[in-house]
């Protein structure tokens, strides 16, 4: 099967999820195909899951401290701090790349570990056995990398992948932080918390549960490099085969509008759960909108 692969620029928070969203419009109306996108951020970047309460779970004052932006994703799942790291997303059409949500993100998951493993890391994808309700709580918290999930990436004991997915109108989107350097405490920081004391257990948590892929070997690796094992990694478990591509202008007149109206709104920002500004007149709450 054949993808496009396109490598974007670092780029405001904002932009980045109305890109991401663009391309699953675009592949959903036939305009475009399926996609791999790698993409970096610039400033840093707090994204939250779509459902989760801002004004409860956020620490404004920390954000305006550490110079981090603030964004809504269009996915479920627990906020994910995009700083120093690679960013991956998927978008496909269902019928090519059939199965449950946690049957795709399994696919998915082998062809990232598949990755960091010809990259030099004994990445492994593990799966919580089925019935397992591990919410103790040091896991009712905010933060994407505190919470054991279905099928994910590790190396050893360690988290080095957050993914989420998010299914609309027939089409597959799935986006994940890769962390070259995970920083808990400044996390931490971007969330709002009980006390100096849940803080500092919380960031304890992370530094015990989650590390970045340069942190693991121990030296700096270039962004190209990563991607070009990445690519190797779905290519041999996929057996996808790339085409190097842009967005069209189409696509990037989508993006352009999200952005304006949805993803740079305070409104589509703060608000819990509300329906997307744009382009989501028909949604449903049944709609999967899943965090793994």
């Amino acid at each position: 099967m054949r993808i496009r692969l396109i490598s974007d620029p670092p780029m405001k928070g904002s932009l980045n999820m109305a890109v991401d969203e663009a391309i699953q419009i675009a592949c959903a109306q036939g305009r475009s195909g399926a996609t791999l996108r790698f993409y970096q951020w610039d400033p840093a970047c707090l994204s939250l899951g779509f459902f989760q309460d801002a004004k409860k779970e956020v620490s404004f004052e920390g954000l305006r401290e550490k110079g981090v932006d603030l964004v809504r994703r269009s996915t479920g799942g627990k906020a994910v701090l995009h700083d120093n790291e690679l960013t991956y997303s998927v978008t496909i059409p269902e019928e090519d790349f059939p199965g449950s949500i946690l049957e795709t993100y399994r696919r998915i998951s082998l062809a990232l570990a598949e990755g960091l493993r010809t990259l030099g890391l004994p990445a492994e994808m593990v799966a919580l056995e089925h019935g397992v309700t591990s919410r103790d709580a040091r896991f009712r918290q905010a933060a994407c990398f505190t919470a054991p999930s279905w099928y994910e990436v590790t190396v050893g004991n360690m988290k080095v992948i957050g993914s989420a997915q998010h299914r609309r109108d027939g089409v597959i989107l799935q986006h994940g932080s890769i962390p070259f350097e995970f920083d808990p405490v400044k996390l931490v920081r971007c969330l709002r918390t009980s006390s100096d004391a849940a803080a500092q257990m919380m960031a304890a948590i992370l530094r015990s549960k989650a590390a970045g892929i340069c942190q693991l070997l121990e030296g700096d690796v270039p962004r190209q490099v990563v991607e070009k094992h990445l690519v190797e990694g779905f290519t041999n478990v996929l057996g996808w085969e790339m085409d190097p591509g842009r967005l069209t202008g189409e696509e990037t007149q989508d993006a352009l509008r999200l952005n304006a109206g949805k993803y740079s709104n305070r409104l589509f920002t703060l608000e819990r759960g509300r329906r997307s500004l744009m382009h989501d007149a028909d949604e449903t709450e049944s709609e999967e909108r899943r965090y793994v």
